[in-house]
């Protein structure tokens, strides 16, 4: 079966019944004039994050509501309105979701890419009718409830050294934890506890067509192949850890290289869409050390519905000839890839959500595992990102296409089409 409706709604369940130990209106009363943002925490596929902000005049308000978010759990239970109220409120969301054409053909893709996973489909409304709001309250708390679990990143302008500790020690460092243990556990040890998520791409080629209603008729088309490394980390050997994340690297300087081809062929030589955009999913991957990182990646753009035929077929014309060498990347290609990236990376590391989500992306990394310092991980990530710019080249970029994207693969294609019409 699917994942439970408690556990897919529980955040937003959550917000509706009031977290912090507030209603979600008084809460919202008790932040006016205050630039925070206390978001409740989102449950992914093996972890659970919280994303909070606030101006750095406020920072103590928002470590005051993390710490309340963690030893106010929400409650399980209310008036009889006010349960209704939340219920109508997920019953709304529900049927936004099945109205909106996008998020349609977004769920078709997903269950085409996954076939049909449980962990894609979405609760019923016959499901949220039923709901048992103390499930989901003690799903949501239970998420809350061990800060020796979380691992909080901050940055920004924030207070000196001295007063930041105060505040941390104050807020975070007083959360107790349930069942009094305080020691973390260790990284390896929770990966290896993960159950992984059994998702594999189609074994054969599928073709879907999406005929959905829509007011203005357009068509989106996605073209996705199976994705999955070659190197995988290991717990003994940091120099596995670097090889893939070179390896990652070298990917998403592919991803560029693909998109901007694409962008040239489809879009200024056919001159039938507006954009094409290429990237990689491995977010159902396992994080457990020492198995590949598998995934899919996509090409998407969007079109009119009568030639999404056409520009599949040329755009798996335009791979084999990346592949067989006819229009194979250039050394011009490469560079100017190369120094869009490093543009790119010198504005982002001026930006505040670059360096939270890099150095939590770091701490959960496989490297962390094989060596438990940030520090020495960033230096890792740093020094592998700068041998990956230097050393790619066209040769590297239409090997590893042909390693992650053979002539002899399988795709799976999903097109939306209007529905009610036959296209012209």
């Amino acid at each position: 079966g699917g994942i439970s409706c408690e556990a897919q709604v529980n955040q937003m369940c959550a917000m509706m019944l009031g977290i912090c130990g507030l209603p979600a209106e008084s809460l919202q009363e008790c932040l006016e004039g205050k630039r925070v943002d206390p978001s409740p925490p989102t449950m992914e596929a093996y972890t659970t994050s919280l994303d909070a902000s606030s101006s750095p005049a406020d920072f103590e308000v928002l470590l005051m509501l993390i710490a309340l978010l963690f030893v106010r759990p929400v409650p399980s239970s209310g008036s009889a309105g006010r349960l209704s109220l939340v219920k109508l409120g997920l019953l709304a969301w529900r049927l936004a979701e099945d109205r909106d054409p996008q998020s349609q053909f977004q769920r078709r893709v997903q269950s085409a890419v996954t076939g049909n996973h449980p962990y894609t489909w979405l609760p019923s409304l016959w499901r949220i009718l039923r709901l048992n709001f103390k499930t989901a309250a003690q799903i949501f708390n239970q998420r809350a409830s061990q800060p020796r679990e979380w691992t909080f990143v901050v940055a920004g302008k924030l207070p000196k050294k001295e007063k930041l500790m105060t505040l941390l020690e104050s807020y975070l460092g007083s959360i107790p934890n349930q069942g009094g243990e305080n020691e973390r556990v260790n990284d390896l040890t929770m990966r290896e506890a993960v159950t992984p998520l059994d998702v594999h791409f189609p074994q054969k080629n599928l073709w879907e067509d999406v005929h959905l209603r829509m007011v203005e008729p357009k068509g989106s088309t996605v073209l996705s192949f199976p994705l999955q490394l070659s190197s995988s980390s290991s717990v003994s050997s940091l120099e596995k850890c670097a090889e893939e994340l070179r390896e990652i690297m070298q990917l998403q300087l592919l991803v560029r290289l693909l998109e901007t081809r694409l962008v040239e062929v489809l879009r200024f030589q056919r001159g039938q869409v507006y954009s094409v955009a290429v990237g990689t999913d491995m977010g159902l991957s396992p994080p457990k050390m020492g198995m590949a990182r598998k995934g899919s990646l996509s090409v998407r753009f969007e079109c009119d519905p009568a030639e999404s035929d056409e520009l599949v077929a040329a755009t798996r014309e335009e791979l084999q000839r990346l592949r067989d060498g006819r229009a194979a990347f250039t050394k011009e290609n490469v560079s100017a890839a190369v120094e869009q990236d490093r543009r790119e990376f010198e504005e982002l590391i001026h930006t505040n959500s670059w360096w939270a989500g890099t150095t939590l992306d770091l701490y959960f990394s496989r490297c962390f595992v094989a060596q438990p310092d940030v520090g020495s991980i960033m230096s890792l990530w740093w020094t592998a990102r700068k041998e990956t710019l230097g050393s790619f080249n066209e040769d590297l970029a239409q090997q590893l296409l042909i390693a992650i994207l053979p002539a002899t693969g399988h795709s799976v294609v999903v097109a939306m089409r209007p529905k009610g019409g036959k296209v012209q």
